[in-house]
């Protein structure tokens, strides 16, 4: 799911014109009352009235996240995101577990935004993330990934998944074995959440012009908790 790493790095001094320094042309004319940022940690957590207080303080806090479709964060990246996005809150800057094989080559777009964000959010707290090689019928190995998560005896209880599939894109039998895991995992205790998706309630054109109403799953299991998107306007 897409849409919030679009924006420009943060910069403390975007110019030495508009931090005040200096005058110029640009700060005459009004250029930095309409620089636009974007989506940025601080501004978040404005939206949703977290304070500074508001971090993880118990050690046994945890969450995890996963990662899917040769998609992996950098250590180093999230080190550098926090330095540029994190000075308002306590956080931390480095994921304490990585279950799974961290490939080396180019950070991934979706994994780097999922791990920076839910320590951005989730800030302070002790983050896992689950790194899910291979495919299954070309979508991601969600299988695979809930069984590794019910032969670990510990790990953490909220689980957060932006990934997603269309339903006609997998087999009936696949998706209904990958509920009996998340009724397994609910069973046990396990938050796992969800990305709706980047579509909303989208469709497909079928054959003869009609339309029918293509869901995503897991977003559409009733075995999960299914989390929507906020649309800001020039946050």
């Amino acid at each position: 799911v897409g849409g919030l790493h679009r924006f420009p790095a943060e910069r403390r001094v975007v110019s030495r014109a508009w931090d005040g320094k200096e005058a110029g042309p640009r700060q005459q004319h009004g250029a930095r009352a309409g620089f636009h940022l974007g989506v940025t940690p601080s501004i978040l957590r404005q939206r949703y009235n977290m304070t500074g207080a508001d971090v993880g303080l118990h050690p046994n806090n945890s969450q995890a996240c996963a990662q899917f479709l040769e998609q992996y964060f950098h250590q180093a990246d999230l080190a550098e995101f926090m330095q540029l996005f994190g000075s308002s809150f306590g956080h931390r800057s480095q994921v304490d577990h990585v279950v799974g094989h961290q490939g080396k080559g180019k950070a991934g777009l979706e994994a780097s935004l999922d791990v920076e964000y839910i320590m951005s959010t989730g800030a302070n707290i002790s983050t896992w993330v689950f790194s899910n090689a291979g495919r299954h019928e070309s979508q991601e190995p969600f299988l695979a990934w809930l069984l590794l998560l019910s032969n670990m005896s510990s790990l953490p209880w909220v689980h957060s998944v932006s990934y997603g599939d269309d339903e006609d894109s997998l087999s009936r039998a696949y998706m209904e074995r990958v509920n009996t895991e998340f009724m397994k995992a609910a069973a046990r205790g396990l938050t796992i959440l969800f990305a709706s998706g980047d579509d909303g309630a989208g469709c497909r054109r079928v054959p003869g012009g009609n339309h029918t109403f293509r869901p995503s799953f897991p977003a559409s299991s009733p075995y999960v908790t299914t989390v929507g998107g906020t649309s800001f306007k020039n946050p």
